[in-house]
């Protein structure tokens, strides 16, 4: 998967952006930092949300923020949009955010505590 780990200003992710969009990112960060202490890491195309190691973090679209989180089993949900297996019990999860209400989705808020659990390297499957 390419991508790049060197670190930017978070500000520049917004540079031309839609301020609802800003909403939006604030929303899912706030509501990572439900389960505890989150370290975010701006890079050049993404902005990582780390505990012990990255567990989430968001891609800042046009029209909305791509939310991502990782697990260490395979779940479903109505708003993931994309899956990826990291090979041999890793996923990643992606979903669009387009409205801050959809964070009230049902079943959400355990799935990303979950996360949150994998980032603190104390998920035990």
């Amino acid at each position: 998967m390419a991508h790049s780990c060197r670190v930017v200003d978070l500000d520049a992710h917004f540079a031309g952006r839609d301020p609802r969009i800003r909403r939006l990112f604030g929303a899912w960060l706030r509501f990572v930092k439900r389960f505890g202490p989150v370290t975010v890491i701006p890079q050049k195309t993404r902005i990582s949300f780390q505990a012990r190691v990255r567990f989430a973090g968001a891609v800042i679209r046009r029209d909305h923020v791509q939310c991502g989180f990782w697990l260490k089993r395979k779940v479903s949900h109505p708003l993931i949009d994309k899956v990826e297996l990291i090979p041999p019990r890793d996923y990643v999860y992606r979903f669009r955010l387009k409205d801050a209400a959809q964070l009230a989705a049902p079943g959400l808020r355990e799935l990303i505590e979950e996360a949150y659990q994998v980032g603190c390297q104390k998920y035990a499957p």
